[in-house]
């Protein structure tokens, strides 16, 4: 009779897998992807927001600097923080261009990262008449 050596388990034994903690450690390892995936979907909505309003208010102040009338201080409180307005009048073609700019910082705490935003809008200047007296 030949007795054959068997390397690993001997006979009557069964090989114990242990896999108790290895969904918890996995768990715990994809969680930091996690958060991050889930804070730069929120930065990116915010600079979605941020920019519809630029261009919501660029054209808004486009049409107030058209007419005439001076920028009121409850559009500048509208405004995101920061913003700066810049209004160039063309008077050959009769036409004023209003420009906002702004800064928005997005990023985690270690690692910031600021975007510049702007929106421009051109609006036709108005004539402006003198009361009829």
């Amino acid at each position: 009779m030949t007795s054959e050596v068997s390397v690993g388990l001997d006979e009557g034994k069964h090989l114990v897998q242990r896999s108790h903690g290895y969904a918890i450690a996995e768990f715990a390892l994809a969680i930091p992807a996690l958060l991050i995936v889930v804070a730069m979907s929120v930065s990116l909505v915010g600079l979605t927001v941020t920019q519809i309003q630029l261009e919501s208010a660029a054209a808004l102040g486009a049409r107030i600097v058209g007419r005439g009338d001076p920028i009121p201080d409850s559009f500048r409180n509208s405004l995101p923080e920061g913003t700066e307005i810049v209004i160039e009048p063309d008077t050959e073609a009769e036409v004023v261009q209003f420009t906002l700019r702004t800064t928005k910082n997005i990023g985690l705490i270690l690692v910031p990262y600021q975007i510049d935003l702007s929106a421009i809008s051109r609006a036709r200047l108005e004539p402006v008449f003198e009361e009829f007296g």
